[in-house]
């Protein structure tokens, strides 16, 4: 297959400690976020948007707190928070909670999350996993992709669910059973690194010579749960 810039974007990101897809996205939303901080928080229709999800979510406001978004926050959460004081000012004799304009969407937006706007940053996010995931089946076809992955921490089990089920993204040959392979070799050999850990915690054990395994509960952490982004983002 052509090696194309996103096939040597992929090989090199199996070398990187973690599952490769959450590192790559984490890092197209630190870009994202980056700029945002030095310019886009004063575009106004970003602003405006901003308003209308009434923010970035939990976990992308405390991500642009660690990258120091100070002044970015202040002004555009104030237009959030002068939205609903004016809210307020107006409807303090409303007994419904619910009732009227914006006052209903600031109970509506936090009331279910299903059918909460997703914040600019989540957005950002789902286009990228997309790309990368397309990027990865068709990369998947490549012997030398099939080795790189099978040696390395392996995908987080969303990531793999995702990259497993995802429509919209097809590519013809065999890249799931590819997949498949590459994932269970990532899992045993996790599974044995758990093991021997969990060995040496035994007293018996204790002064035997301690190596790698001793972090593989922190493998097995980002793998189930998926990647620590906000740790990241302060390493950054």
């Amino acid at each position: 297959m052509v090696k194309t810039r996103e096939y040597q974007v992929l090989l090199s990101a199996c070398n990187q400690e973690g599952c490769l897809l959450c590192n790559l996205v984490h890092e197209s939303i630190f870009r994202y976020l980056d700029a945002w901080k030095y310019e886009l928080f004063t575009d106004v229709d970003i602003r405006q948007e901003l308003r209308n999800t009434q923010g970035f979510c939990h976990i992308h406001t405390w991500q642009l707190a660690g990258m120091g978004a100070t002044l970015p926050i202040a002004q555009a959460y104030r237009d959030i928070l002068s939205d609903t004081i004016d809210q307020l000012e107006q409807n303090t004799t409303l007994t419904s909670p619910a009732a009227g304009g914006l006052f209903r969407r600031l109970f509506d937006n936090k009331s279910d999350t299903s059918s909460k706007p997703a914040c600019p940053a989540c957005k950002q996010k789902l286009q990228a996993e997309e790309g990368y995931i397309h990027n990865l089946r068709q990369a998947l076809l490549d012997d030398e992709f099939v080795a790189a992955l099978s040696a390395s921490t392996g995908l987080c089990l969303d990531h793999f669910r995702q990259t497993s089920e995802l429509r919209g993204a097809e590519v013809s040959g065999n890249w799931l059973q590819r997949l498949r392979q590459a994932q269970l070799s990532c899992l045993k050999r996790l599974d044995a690194q758990l093991a021997e850990l969990i060995r040496k915690h035994d007293y018996r054990f204790k002064d035997e010579e301690r190596g790698d395994e001793m972090k593989a509960w922190q493998r097995a952490a980002g793998l189930v749960a998926g990647e620590d982004v906000l740790k990241r983002t302060k390493d950054a």
